[in-house]
């Protein structure tokens, strides 16, 4: 029953939400916050056995024979590592973004809609990440496309346009994957995911296998802004910056991610998954990285650079091997960690300048030192700088990237656009620092630091990285 409770508090932090807003306005991040640090805690109490194999299960038919005799949808609930890893994912960076939120959002506007739409997004990201039949984690998907619509969407006018793109494509990726899920259920036999995972039929025929492939490679990249997807991610910057934190960094892109990780089992051996992965990673990798060293609006350049480091993790899942799909794990909790950190800060130095375009900052380093601190560690993490996370994670998917299935040649190949890559990502993170903090001639002489509320939840993901550097051999496991 720990599945049920762990979604139970998430729907019961959706139910609180309206009235949590009444009582105590802005603040009502802090108790809703609490709900998903309990879930995080009672979840990671069960950590070691999922670890060692036994996963958490919940089954309730919820649909008898729904496509035939036998074949039953239900309402069925698997934590497995990878589920797990995600759901913890998705709990504590967004009760981080909630504390956060308890002291960004003004007073007194709209709180009411946007507490209520972001715990209803992590829900749906909770009932995807777990969801045991493929029926359930569709309307999870959708549900997850509707939230993200309505968060970027009721930022008004400037998220209109933006807001309808995203709910069009992340809609077409929808549509792609029920044909590719409505193929595996009536082929295996079953609606159950783990059931259509070890179905015998994707070994027999290898047409259909890569079909179905393709179709899930191309819901996944719709999610996760991959290549030609890309755009609607930096439109959504249009909606809050706790918004843009927990969208960019644990939500919406990772349920792209979280697929591709999943169906792995089955394709990480075929070709054309192999090929379409890694050729489409590594190029939108390159291409949005290029995008953010022009950019000069901080929020606009570190969404590209999510959209670069998404390419990094959906190119090594194309890889396949174990170690290179243990690497796109590990790179996409360290992407979670310093890219929510990083969004957030910016929305302290944007809450406390008055603007996040670097043409109109000046020298705030020694303004706001705890924020300036803050991000050249969550900057340098990106930046892939020695003894960070970051620094493990990028040399992981690198070392990953000498086994890639694409020959000798190709292989080069990748090695040279991924250093590209990462000089590139080298480039744009410095940026950050030096045009927020260092760079620049407007006085800023009345700015001055934020207050602990604001920076601290801002900073402490980021800052996670420096710990968690000298920990990550736990993860073996």
């Amino acid at each position: 029953m720990t599945l049920v409770l762990v979604i139970a508090l998430a729907a019961l932090a959706v139910v609180l939400a309206p009235p949590a807003v009444r009582v105590f306005d802005r603040k009502a991040g802090w108790p809703l916050a609490a709900l998903f640090i309990a879930g995080a805690v009672i979840l990671g109490r069960e950590l070691p056995a999922v670890i060692d194999g036994r996963a958490l299960e919940f089954t309730q038919v919820w649909v008898p024979d729904v496509i035939a005799p036998g074949m039953d949808v239900s309402l069925a609930l698997r934590g497995d590592a990878l589920g797990v890893f995600f759901s913890l994912l998705a709990l504590v960076i967004g009760a981080v973004v909630f504390i956060y939120s308890a002291a960004y959002l003004p007073k007194h506007q709209g709180n009411t809609s946007f507490y209520t739409i972001m715990t209803a997004f992590t829900l749906s990201i909770l009932l995807l990440v777990l969801a045991d039949d493929v029926i359930l984690l569709f309307l999870a998907w959708e549900l997850v496309s509707l939230a993200s619509f309505m968060l970027i969407a009721r930022s008004g006018s400037s998220g209109e346009a933006g807001s309808v793109r995203t709910l069009v494509l992340t809609f077409v990726g929808g549509l792609t994957l029920l044909t590719a899920v409505a193929i595996a259920a009536t082929q295996a036999g079953t609606t159950n995911l783990q059931g259509i995972l070890a179905s015998d039929v994707w070994a027999g025929n290898p047409g259909l296998t890569a079909t179905v492939a393709v179709l899930i490679a191309v819901s996944a990249f719709t999610k996760s802004a991959q290549l030609p997807f890309h755009f609607w991610l930096p439109e959504a910057m249009a909606a809050a910056t706790p918004v843009s934190a927990f969208l960019h960094a644990a939500a919406v892109v990772k349920a792209g991610i979280y697929l591709l990780l999943r169906f792995s089992t089955i394709f990480h051996d075929v070709a054309v998954w192999n090929w379409l992965l890694i050729v489409a990673g590594m190029a939108t990798a390159i291409v949005s990285a290029a995008f953010a060293v022009q950019k000069t609006d901080l929020k606009q350049l570190t969404a590209y650079s999510t959209v670069s480091h998404l390419g990094w993790i959906v190119a090594t899942i194309g890889v396949g091997t174990p170690f290179a799909i243990a690497a796109a794990v590990v790179h996409t909790a360290t992407h979670a960690l310093f890219k929510s950190s990083l969004f957030m800060l910016i929305g302290v130095i944007d809450h406390e300048a008055g603007s996040r375009d670097i043409r109109r900052l000046g020298r705030l380093w020694d303004k706001m030192p705890f924020t300036f601190g803050s991000v050249v560690i969550g900057a340098a993490s990106m930046a892939a700088v020695p003894p960070l996370l970051g620094f493990i994670s990028k040399e992981g998917m690198l070392t990953a990237f000498q086994d890639a299935p694409v020959g000798d040649a190709g292989v080069v190949i990748l090695l040279v656009a991924a250093a590209i890559g990462a000089v590139l990502t080298f480039t744009y993170s410095a940026k950050i620092v030096f045009g927020a903090f260092i760079d620049g001639d407007r006085d800023m002489g009345g700015v001055h630091e934020a207050p602990v509320s604001l920076w601290l939840p801002a900073a402490l993901p980021g800052l996670m990285s420096l710990p968690l550097a000298f920990m990550v051999g736990l993860a073996d496991a």
